[in-house]
């Protein structure tokens, strides 16, 4: 129990530092012309929307011990990660 609480907070961690280089992109403009500074912004919303979620599910689920929550928000927060891991890799080309 103790590995997938650390497991999923640790991934909840690693998704909050990809919402801050996203969130710093959007402020500082970068992105391409008018269109990609559109899209980061709403990527930006949709991720941040989505880790609110995953929040409230991991705090829930820390606090009642409950393993299931765990492993839900340890699943749907490792999405993000595979998204940035596999573009960074060039999976999507």
């Amino acid at each position: 129990m103790n590995w997938l609480l650390a497991a999923a907070w640790t991934v909840f961690a690693l998704d909050l530092v990809i919402l801050a280089q996203m969130a710093y992109a959007v402020a500082s403009g970068s992105g391409g012309g008018p269109t990609g500074q559109a899209l980061l912004r709403g990527f930006t919303l949709m991720l941040a929307s989505g880790l609110a979620g995953i929040a409230v599910v991991l705090i829930f689920s820390s606090w009642k011990r409950n393993i299931i929550g765990l492993w839900v928000s340890l699943i749907c927060a490792a999405i993000p990660l595979l998204w940035v891991g596999a573009g960074m890799l060039g999976v999507f080309e």
